[in-house]
């Protein structure tokens, strides 16, 4: 009896909020306004023309023996529209792999200099810059070696 008196009074306290949900659904009102805007993307655009019209997909440095460097002459544009922020810019190197023949491994052979590291650009603002490959003068490179899977992250960092 006690079960079933429970039961009852769960079965009525449902029913209850189920009413107060439904009268509380009768008397919501909404408006839809419509509206429009956009949202500056904040990005770095680097390209192979002074007038950044030929992005880049990727950097075959020429080959270079040991002591000598070859540089890559690139432009980088803050592709940010209008009402964008300026940014700082600055380089770094990911996904490091050199095959050393014979020897299969990877050493200290070779540094990378960029050369508008802190250089600054407002939104649409363009830039001409370089990074030079440098080949150590040291026995790994001296046996010759083959760069692969290497990132060139060109960073812009909001200021």
């Amino acid at each position: 009896m006690a079960m079933q008196k429970r039961t009852v009074i769960i079965a009525l306290s449902i029913a209850a909020m189920m009413m107060v949900a439904g009268v509380l659904a009768i008397m919501t009102s909404s408006k839809t306004i419509p509206s429009s805007g956009s949202i500056n993307a904040f990005k770095v655009g680097v390209y192979l023309d002074s007038g950044c019209n030929n992005a880049i997909d990727s950097i075959a440095f020429d080959t270079i023996s040991p002591g000598y460097n070859t540089n890559e002459t690139i432009f980088i544009r803050n592709d940010a529209t209008s009402g964008g922020k300026s940014m700082s810019l600055s380089m770094t190197i990911t996904n490091w792999n050199a095959s050393c023949s014979p020897l299969n491994q990877t050493y200290n052979v070779a540094t990378f200099y960029f050369n508008s590291t802190g250089v600054t650009l407002a939104p649409l603002a363009s830039c001409e810059a370089y990074i030079t490959l440098t080949a150590l003068d040291n026995n790994e490179t001296k046996n010759g070696l083959t760069f692969t899977n290497l990132g060139i992250n060109i960073i812009g960092t909001e200021i």
